[in-house]
């Protein structure tokens, strides 16, 4: 695992090569172990190393035989012990026991699709010589990062977004439409950044770089092409056996290597089949907060995991929750480098924190909810396809009742639901997942931004990114459009983005075998409802986890990394709250509308409206806007 960074120029000698060791430096904490460069006419490379794979002898850049195309790497290719075997039968020469070197090799009998044959996680950079071309690629869920930015000279790449912000060239200016995006869905969207001209390659793409002209094609793409004809036995065992496969690819690692444990359905069935395959040998780790508010302490079910299969368990509670966030804040913003909200971001933080005291590598269960259907949000979307064709005076009524529906502490967070569902049933499908989805309606933001901010929202050409405009044709199926929208958003956007930057910043690394992409290829084949049957979530997958996992594990309902974050925002966090989203400081932004923040925050302290998702997603993007932008306020919003 590491951090690549790099420039290439069409003015032969042009590369600064003091900027790429800088680019390189800021980026220490994804491989703290080792860096390597390598600087040629018109190209600078570099790394740094996370050391996993053959620790002694693994160091990057790599070579091919006679030197003429070099790779830096970020990632881990699982299949590469298979693909070493056939390189040595074809001729090569091959100097290490490491995965990268067999990249290099590829490039050389595939050119440009030499990436197909790779299964792992990867952001990879080659230099080749001969031609002058930079070749990019991006693993084929976005399990590793990889932004650029380029001028009419030169394009700059990096795993992270402060390698960009370090190029002296590059003027820092926020992306209006990004930032309303942001408010949307709690992330930045797509492909485009916080930052005007910093693009991120998407998943599943290579890009190619030559004589100052870059240009990107999709080699992957995620699509389902299931059976009826197969039997439900057929996807049961087919499914267990794909899973068991991946993770025992994934374990491979020359260093301690563990898994996060909450006691779900998919972390717990990664740690059932790391027991099964290195029995007596795995580490797992769950995180708690000691608060005492119901609904958020997953520890028992994990220990009930944890014992069943004899791991070396490891609790890593949290007392005082007020005390901890204001302490890692910073650092998570700066670890994200752009306003991020997703409120798991807190125990993601802190179980990582926690692990990489014991290990280097940690599984997760990430990817299971969105091949399975294991969201709520997914019944939710699905049933409101038959509920909007009851009779309108019944759904009238209904929505009158929910609406005037008290919020009781006890029955909170199920009023707060059955308010977005009705609010969203009379939608069509994209429409109403988005508002399911998201933190701020258009509505919403209409009221929240300033006027000036909406004039310049106005004036950009670029639209929004809505689900809406995403095509529906060829997906009859409700619940399969969800689930493709996901896999192409919210998971590398969010889920993925998230663990790759909270791992990273504790030089930690994490794999996410549900995102084998053979695996993934064979869920694809699952009909929608053997995912999602009836009420049951996750259906196919709980039934091929019945003689691997307890009822009791199998059968609860999905809690996710959840926090009381409605409880802290009106109690421990609200003066930290307050000091942020109100005063002067705040209006001299120019980008927000004050008095409906002030609105909001009464509202959430009184305990009349839970706010906790838009305030909290305000609060991440003052803070960023505070670090990032600070003495930039006059180019925030274009004149």
């Amino acid at each position: 695992m590491c951090g690549i960074v790099g420039a290439v120029s069409t003015e032969l000698g042009q590369v600064d090569q003091q900027l790429v060791r800088r680019m390189c430096s800021l980026i220490r904490r994804r491989g703290p172990d080792d860096d390597g460069f390598f600087f040629d006419r018109q190209v600078g490379l570099g790394m740094r190393r996370l050391a996993i794979i053959d620790v002694n002898h693994g160091k990057q850049p790599v070579f091919n035989e006679d030197q003429t195309v070099a790779v830096v790497f970020n990632g881990e290719i699982y299949n590469y012990k298979e693909l070493r075997a056939e390189l040595l039968k074809r001729g090569h020469t091959l100097r290490t026991q490491s995965d990268t070197e067999c990249i290099v090799h590829l490039y050389e009998d595939f050119g440009e699709d030499y990436v197909v044959h790779l299964r792992g996680m990867f952001a990879i950079a080659i230099w080749d010589m001969r031609q002058r071309k930079l070749v990019l690629a991006r693993d084929r869920f976005g399990i590793k990062p990889l932004y650029y930015w380029q001028d009419r000279e030169s394009l700059y790449f990096g795993s992270e977004l402060k390698c960009l912000l370090a190029v002296d060239r590059y003027e820092r200016r926020m992306d209006v439409r990004s930032a309303s995006d942001f408010f949307t869905f709690k992330y930045v969207p797509g492909a485009h950044t916080i930052y005007q001209d910093i693009v991120e390659l998407p998943p599943g793409h290579v890009g190619v770089w030559r004589d100052g002209e870059f240009t990107t094609k999709r080699y992957w793409h995620f699509k389902f092409s299931h059976d009826q004809a197969k039997s439900v036995d057929y996807y049961r065992e087919g499914l267990l056996h794909h899973l068991e496969e991946a993770v025992r690819l994934h374990l491979v690692s020359e260093v301690p290597l563990g898994s996060f444990l909450s006691g779900g359905v998919d972390s717990s069935a990664v740690v059932a089949l790391m027991s099964k395959i290195c029995p007596g040998n795995v580490k797992t780790f769950t995180v708690g907060f000691g608060d005492g508010q119901p609904g958020t302490d997953e520890r028992p079910y994990a220990r009930t995991i944890a014992t069943m299969f004899g791991t070396d368990h490891s609790e890593c509670v949290y007392e005082n929750p007020q005390q901890q966030v204001e302490t890692i804040l910073p650092s998570m913003i700066e670890a994200f480098d752009e306003p991020f909200a997703d409120s798991s971001m807190i125990p993601n933080y802190l179980i990582c924190q926690a692990a990489r005291q014991w290990v280097t590598v940690a599984l997760s269960g990430i990817g299971g909810d969105e091949l399975f259907a294991g969201y709520e949000r997914y019944r939710g979307a699905v049933a409101a396809e038959s509920y909007g064709r009851l009779p309108s005076f019944v759904t009238a009524g209904i929505r009158s009742l929910v609406r005037s529906a008290p919020r009781l502490d006890s029955w909170g967070i199920w009023i707060d639901r059955m308010k977005t569902f009705v609010e969203g049933a009379q939608l069509p499908l994209p429409l109403r997942y988005q508002q399911y989805l998201s933190a701020f309606t258009a509505t919403g933001k209409n009221s929240l931004f300033s006027e000036d901010f909406l004039n310049a929202l106005r004036a950009t050409n670029r639209p929004p990114l809505d689900l809406h405009l995403r095509s529906a044709d060829g997906y009859h199926d409700p619940l399969e459009w969800l689930l493709l929208t996901d896999m192409e958003t919210y998971l590398p956007d969010d889920e993925l983005r998230k663990a790759d930057r909270l791992s990273m910043w504790h030089s930690l690394e994490v794999r996410v075998p549900f995102l084998d992409h053979k695996l993934v290829e064979f869920v694809a084949t699952i009909p929608s409802n053997l995912k999602l049957k009836g009420w049951e979530k996750k259906h196919i997958l709980i039934r091929s986890l019945e003689q691997v996992l307890p009822r009791s594990i199998l059968n609860r309902r999905k809690q996710g990394f959840s926090i009381p974050l409605d409880h802290w925002l009106r109690g421990p966090l609200r003066d930290l709250l307050r000091s942020h989203l109100t005063g002067s400081e705040l209006r001299e932004l120019g980008l927000f509308n004050s008095s409906t923040i002030e609105v909001m925050l009464n509202e959430h302290d009184r305990g009349l409206r839970n706010h906790e998702t838009q305030l909290w997603t305000l609060l991440t993007f003052v803070l960023w806007h505070r670090l990032y932008m600070h003495g930039r306020q006059s180019n925030t919003v274009p004149a």
